[in-house]
């Protein structure tokens, strides 16, 4: 699978480049971007590989967008555009989409609706990403992989619950275990697949369905960097949902009601729990393939994630903070040294296990790094897996570790 390609049916720049044209003769209006004809060609060559012509055609088309324009299908343009046009100076956020799918997040709202929109969204990543995946068995029947593959696609799906339990009836019930689903042989698992997958898609809003397939603009023809691309988007919606219980549970505390802040770290525990599941999916990636894909993606690194950083600091002191209020762990000290121990005793135990789904997360992206790529250096000017390592042993509160000061000497 490593060196297999994408469908080429739009390497030619042709088809793109008539429709935007036409668009620029038609008022250029946002509601008519011909997003799909673009996509075609970016999907087929690889964002690294399109035709400069059609690059340059996007970016005069990004550099003539009015900035102050509101209507959300203008705001989804202008952060989708720079996607298109950052072969010299991409970085993590373009290469990902992941700042296009926060703004579909926050369009519908705030509070509650956003999270409930963030959990739709990873069920329709998923969904679009076992589709894909689904569609590739098709091809290529024979090859064994490729079933671990769908399978572990489909078990993620079919457990959506763990991962994103407010995205109330986007999947339906489905009987499949574990178990079946691992004894699942290949028409049965292509039937499967299709069925939860479209069943999925057909009930999510057609905003959300258009967003989560603008987000796909790999930068190779690699059909592995397709899975690669939706599971950093799946990840970034699990870290950005921790990161908010983590705000709600250190406004609760500071306003006196532990148990409520307990209930946002345990929300923030079967969410990292969960994400034993992606790993799975990681897992299928071919060392060669991976190779490939990281000689483009230089620059790229997820230790830039915004959501990443924002779960760390909103949880214990950090020497450069992107919010302006306290951590968990300082109104926690700061309510230990008034009520006693006693006082915070459940509220301990929730933060222990967040604390330990977050290191064994850490460690577990380390044993998958280490085995895809071995101890070469990170795209992002770290020391890859190396670095990795070190990371996955600093706690999330270090306050709960007195006795581990061990771990300060291994990041140092």
């Amino acid at each position: 699978m490593g060196g297999v390609r994408r469908p080429g049916r739009h390497r030619s720049p042709v088809k793109a480049l008539n429709h935007l044209h036409r668009w620029w003769r038609g008022g250029a209006s946002a509601a008519s971007f011909p997003y799909r004809p673009v996509l075609g060609h970016f999907q087929a060559v690889g964002r690294n590989h399109a035709d400069p012509g059609l690059v340059a055609t996007l970016r005069a088309a990004r550099d003539v967008l009015p900035a102050g324009h509101d209507d959300v299908r203008a705001l989804v343009l202008r952060q989708w555009l720079p996607s298109t046009v950052d072969q010299e100076d991409g970085d993590y956020d373009t290469y990902a989409g992941v700042s296009l799918l926060n703004l579909l997040a926050d369009s519908y709202g705030s509070g509650e609706v956003v999270d409930d929109t963030l959990d739709a969204l990873q069920v329709v990543i998923l969904a679009d990403l076992l589709r894909y995946e689904t569609s590739a068995l098709a091809e290529e029947p024979d090859l064994l992989r490729q079933q671990v593959r769908v399978k572990a696609c489909l078990r993620a799906l079919a457990r959506a619950d763990e991962l994103a339990p407010r995205a109330r009836g986007l999947v339906p019930a489905n009987p499949l275990g574990d178990n079946a689903i691992r004894d699942l042989g290949r028409d049965d698992l292509l039937a499967r697949g299709a069925e939860l997958s479209r069943a999925v898609r057909s009930a999510a809003s057609p905003a959300m369905r258009d967003a989560v397939e603008f987000a796909m603009l790999p930068t190779t023809w690699l059909h592995d960097e397709v899975m690669f691309i939706r599971s950093i988007q799946s990840f970034e919606v699990v870290y950005r949902q921790v990161a908010r219980c983590l705000e709600r549970a250190t406004a609760a505390l500071d306003a006196g009601r532990p148990a409520a802040a307990s209930d946002e770290l345990r929300d923030a525990t079967r969410r990292i729990t969960a994400t034993s599941m992606l790993y799975r999916i990681l897992t299928s990636m071919p060392p060669d393939a991976f190779a490939i894909i990281r000689a483009y993606t230089h620059g790229r690194s997820a230790v830039q994630s915004r959501s990443f950083r924002l779960v760390e600091q909103y949880s214990a002191p950090a020497a450069e903070s992107e919010f302006p209020g306290p951590s968990l762990q300082e109104v926690y000290e700061a309510r230990l040294a008034a009520g006693g121990p006693a006082s915070l005793s459940y509220l301990t135990e929730t933060m222990r296990g967040l604390d330990s789904a977050w290191r064994l997360m850490k460690r577990t992206h380390w044993g998958i790094t280490l085995k895809v790529i071995g101890r070469v250096p990170g795209t992002g000017g770290t020391a890859g897996a190396a670095y990795l390592e070190q990371a996955a042993a600093r706690p999330l509160f270090p306050v709960l570790h007195p006795r581990q000061d061990d771990w300060r000497d291994r990041i140092a």
